[in-house]
């Protein structure tokens, strides 16, 4: 998790995501404002096709009637017809049955062309045509109905007499009434045309998958629909009878064209199969235009950002180097804000050197005080003593120890209050600690047995001054006079720059950690009179915190100590 928050806490990491979600919004709005606009104008067109076409068929349709119209015209305005009906004479109808056979060769939509005169008299193209005929005409309905469509094609289930339940029987008659010089009334043209001339002209219209064409006449009766059910189903017919242009019926739009040269409108029912297909796709491509335009955004707010961030980059790998070298940096940019930066961090450094040198002089200043301060401690139980071995080895006439005790002390005294010196010869160390012993091997006198190993090989060797004794002083205090006397041995070894003292004794010993606890709860053990931290602090201020003191004791086994020093040569 921190590494994740780490990330994204980079600054080119966040100019790239600050990038992409405003790259992302912008994608996001122009997108949908594209789709709102195309999805619009889609169904703009999609409306404005579909009604060309609902009016391109009724137009087509009217087409057709008129010629049928024109047909009939050209039939009923023939003189031959006129004069024949004026006669009622059958044999002069035949005359015109080369015309009828003409015109079904011509447009094999006509199923039947026939001419029927008032008194019952026709002539048919088709044997096979049902019409009821009487010597009064005007007695049959259906030529009744003939005369009243005013010239207007009509829809004929019956084929002019008996009830045709096959829909392929079903026709369109269209009728022209045949009248005299005199105006007076002749007969009428009959043309029927298969009922299915209508789908050969809609087949082609799109309305969708669920769309359909109806007709309807001017009295509501319907004249075609796709679904024969419709016809019987006076409940669905009533629901078309309602419909307008432009009103939606289960989710289809209905689209009305007018049907010219007839009392028929043409209705259009779509649905919205195309348009959501056209949606559908118009979704699709938006999202790969926006995959696309997000990923490329994505590439340029990488490059962006990098360029963006890399002075402070730049900075901050100057910043990192300078740290080791506390020099001023220098970053090329024409980026204001880095440039002010750059200033400000390399006045910052002037003023970090300046207290730090400050801060230098005064610790070394402190140090070498609290130096002094740690050297010049004699334990005052050890000078007490030693005055009172003095006393009682005049009143004894020791005059020859009374001297060499007196001049011990002198030079131990001497070398401990000499404060100008940090470093000594490991020879002058070793002859104060000489003076040290001799003082009390003369006290405890057989108590006391001691060795120092020689230090040919470290006789230009510098070390701490006052080191060696304050040991040798713990050593005799706290673990050979509990134990009655013993010996100290003092060792020397040296590895590349450091050297190695060691102070061991056969004493009591002690549990080292005792003195763990005890150096928790900052009670100090002495050592000679200057507790075991200082000396231990002491060494590190002069050598540094590699070095210090370490020990290795058990209870009844003796104390060693161990000194690790840096040697300092002359």
């Amino acid at each position: 998790m921190k590494t994740e928050l780490k990330f994204f806490s980079k600054l080119h990491v966040r100019i790239s995501l600050t990038f992409l979600l405003f790259s992302l919004s912008i994608i996001l709005l122009l997108s949908g404002s594209i789709y709102h606009f195309t999805s619009d104008m889609l169904i703009k067109n999609d409306i404005v096709r579909t009604r060309t076409m609902v009016n391109q068929t009724g137009e087509y349709i009217s087409s057709y009637l008129k010629k049928l119209g024109d047909f009939s015209n050209i039939i009923a305005e023939h003189k031959d017809i006129k004069s024949a009906l004026a006669k009622s004479s059958p044999e002069a109808l035949e005359s015109i049955s080369s015309l009828i056979h003409l015109a079904k060769e011509v447009d094999k939509n006509i199923s039947a062309v026939a001419v029927i005169s008032k008194n019952g008299f026709a002539i048919t193209g088709d044997s096979d045509m049902s019409i009821t005929l009487s010597e009064d005409m005007m007695d049959e309905e259906w030529y009744k109905k003939a005369l009243a469509s005013n010239r207007m094609p009509m829809l004929s289930k019956t084929g002019h007499s008996a009830f045709a339940s096959d829909k392929g029987a079903w026709t369109i008659s269209v009728y022209r009434e045949i009248t005299g010089q005199n105006n007076e009334h002749l007969g009428v043209v009959l043309i029927d045309i298969s009922y299915n001339f209508i789908e050969d002209y809609i087949k082609n219209l799109d309305l969708g998958k669920s769309g359909y064409v109806y007709i309807m006449s001017e009295t509501g009766d319907i004249i075609y629909h796709p679904n024969e059910d419709i016809f019987n189903d006076t409940k669905k017919s009533e629901e078309l009878k309602s419909l307008m242009d432009g009103d939606i019926t289960d989710g289809k739009v209905v689209y009305e064209g007018i049907i010219n040269n007839s009392s028929w409108k043409l209705f259009g029912v779509a649905s919205s199969d195309n348009l959501k297909i056209l949606q559908k796709n118009l979704t699709k491509n938006i999202l790969i235009l926006s995959c696309i335009l997000i990923i490329l955004s994505l590439f340029i707010g990488i490059i962006a950002s990098k360029i963006l961030s890399e002075p402070i980059t730049r900075l901050k790998i100057a910043m990192i180097d300078m740290d080791k070298k506390w020099t001023h940096i220098k970053i090329s940019t024409d980026i204001t804000e880095v440039s002010e930066l750059e200033y400000e961090y390399n006045r910052l450094i002037d003023r970090i050197k300046a207290l730090t040198e400050n801060i230098t002089k005064e610790e070394k200043a402190r140090r070498v005080f609290e130096l002094k301060m740690l050297q010049s401690q004699i334990n005052p139980h050890f000078l007490y003593n030693t005055l009172d071995t003095i006393l009682w080895l005049s009143e004894l006439n020791e005059n020859e120890a009374v001297i060499k005790v007196t001049s011990a002390l002198g030079k131990l005294l001497r070398f401990s209050l000499s404060t100008d010196l940090d470093f000594v010869s490991i020879k002058d160390e070793i002859e104060h600690v000489k003076n040290y012993l001799e003082i009390q091997k003369i006290r405890y006198e057989d108590m006391l047995v001691y060795e120092i190993d020689s230090i040919d090989n470290l006789k230009d060797a510098f070390i701490p001054k006052l080191i060696i004794q304050p040991i040798v002083e713990n050593a005799i205090y706290h673990g050979l006079r509990p134990n009655g006397g013993g010996k100290i041995n003092i060792s020397f070894e040296s590895f590349d720059n450091d050297i190695i003292i060691i102070v061991s004794d056969n004493g009591k010993g002690f549990d080292t950690a005792k003195l763990k606890e005890d150096s928790r709860s900052d009670n100090k053990i002495y050592l000679g009179g200057i507790g075991i931290k200082n000396v231990d602090h002491r060494i590190k201020l002069l050598c540094g915190d590699n070095y210090g003191i370490s020990i290795k004791s058990a209870p009844g086994m003796g104390t060693k100590v161990i000194i690790k020093l840096r040697e300092k040569s002359s």
